[in-house]
């Protein structure tokens, strides 16, 4: 079976050397470890980050929320909801030892320096990490986590890990813009103070603060804008992390043969939309498939050199038009909907031509809409299953097994074993609502 060093192939593909020489580096004892230029530790965190949006996470955030099917091995399992605590282990090591810890280190230096540019793109990264893992666990280790002296940190709560995002995210709003020099590891023409505005739109949009989350989201992602994590060189370990699952190490054992999104889709055609490019796009039934439909790893969103969204124009612009839907705006949500669609006709193909108000009975079918093409958006896309649980799964998303899809991932075993006096006990079943999405 093919395997590869994810961590070390990349960095090499980013031009990093662990032999790199510094005359000033333990000058002294050259066998005595000493700590790193926090421009060298943020890499790292980016590496993390990307792991944690684009891997693991995002494959079972995926079967739960309908985009894809469990189809060989331990996925068979994962598609009929049979999860255990054990495996969250490594994702949560991920996003805590290898994420967390780093942006904070990278944080401490980066202040201590007066580097602020560096300071803010690890602050916008730590929120990042911490939102995701909220929203997939609810509580978790904020305040306390990765502290120096606190092994076993407390967990925050669900609103108050959002709360301590969005107050980061703001205080760097006035040293981040444009692309900087700290964005190895991404891709596109992104600015940082984008990005930094679309995840406190995001993270107030789970609050139901639609105001904030629509005032934030004005000056979040242009068009062009997105932070995406580069998949651009073709080589293992640099390329697609979908593409390296789904073919290179894992062929077979996740496919989209019966998921819930391909009849969205195949519903979605009218008059005005043609979704056939986009249904290209997504999934792939070609000779090298190994299910009857799998998801487009081939030459689709998830082929080896195809650059993950992390934080983007669409996902800002359907968080404009839902809390303007709310805020009894129909015109600015119909506004808002149309860019998308213009954003679909341009990178997909087929037909996306603008909707009018009379193409829509009521508020109720505009808003179903918004909910529809924002579910078809996210694919791939841990925000896709926040969605549906946050919107109490108005997008129809049937239960593999029983009644109801999965509310929440469980705590990590290793966090039960070595940190059961914080770890809430009280949330260990996987149908139990998040606080901020009751």
């Amino acid at each position: 079976m093919k395997r590869i060093f994810f961590y070390s192939v990349l960095a090499l593909a980013m031009g990093l050397s662990s032999c790199s020489k510094d005359s000033d580096i333990n000058a002294e004892n050259p066998n005595q470890f000493s700590g790193a230029d926090a421009k060298l530790i943020m890499p790292g965190a980016t590496m993390a980050n990307i792991l944690v949006q684009e891997g693991e996470l995002a494959r079972l955030a995926g079967i739960f929320s309908g985009y894809f099917t469990g189809n060989d091995r331990q996925y068979i399992s994962y598609q009929q909801y049979a999860i255990t605590a054990g495996d969250f282990d490594n994702a949560w090591a991920t996003l805590y030892a290898e994420g967390l810890s780093q942006c904070r280190i990278v944080r401490e230096k980066a202040k201590a320096s007066n580097d602020l540019a560096l300071y803010g793109v690890a602050s916008i990264t730590e929120a990042n990490l911490l939102l995701t893992a909220s929203g997939l666990w609810g509580d978790v280790p904020c305040t306390e986590a990765c502290t120096d002296g606190i092994t076993t940190p407390k967990y925050d709560d669900m609103n108050s890990v959002h709360n301590y995002c969005i107050d980061l995210l703001t205080e760097v709003l006035p040293y981040v813009s444009g692309k900087s020099s700290y964005s190895a590891g991404y891709a596109g023409g992104h600015d940082w103070g984008q990005v930094a505005s679309t995840l406190i739109a995001r993270a107030k949009l789970r609050q139901g603060d639609y105001a904030g989350a629509a005032a934030a989201a004005a000056n979040g992602v242009a068009e062009g804008k997105d932070l995406a994590a580069d998949h651009s060189q073709y080589a293992p370990g640099a390329w697609n992390l979908y593409y390296d699952f789904l073919d290179w190490n894992r062929g077979g054992y996740m496919s989209c043969d019966g998921a819930y999104i391909v009849s969205v889709i195949d519903g979605h055609s009218n008059a005005k939309t043609d979704e056939s490019g986009r249904r290209a796009a997504y999934f792939y039934d070609g000779n090298f498939a190994y299910s009857a439909l799998d998801p487009n790893f081939y030459d689709g969103v998830f082929n080896p050199n195809a650059n993950y969204t992390l934080v983007g124009y669409v996902e800002n612009q359907m968080i404009l038009a839902e809390c303007a839907m709310r805020g009894g705006d129909a015109a600015t949500a119909l506004t808002c909907l149309n860019n998308v669609r213009a954003y679909n006709a341009a990178m997909y193909g087929g037909t996306f031509d603008a909707y009018t108000a009379s193409d829509f009975a009521s508020p109720t079918d505009l808003a179903t809409e918004l909910a529809t093409e924002k579910y078809i958006s996210m694919y791939g896309h841990i925000e896709g299953f926040t969605d549906v649980r946050r919107m109490k799964n108005v997008q129809g998303v049937p239960a593999n097994v029983g009644s109801s899809i999965p509310a929440r991932f469980l705590f990590p075993q290793s966090e039960v074993n070595t940190n059961k006096d914080n770890v809430p006990m009280d949330q260990l079943d996987a149908f139990l609502p998040l606080t901020l999405f009751k």
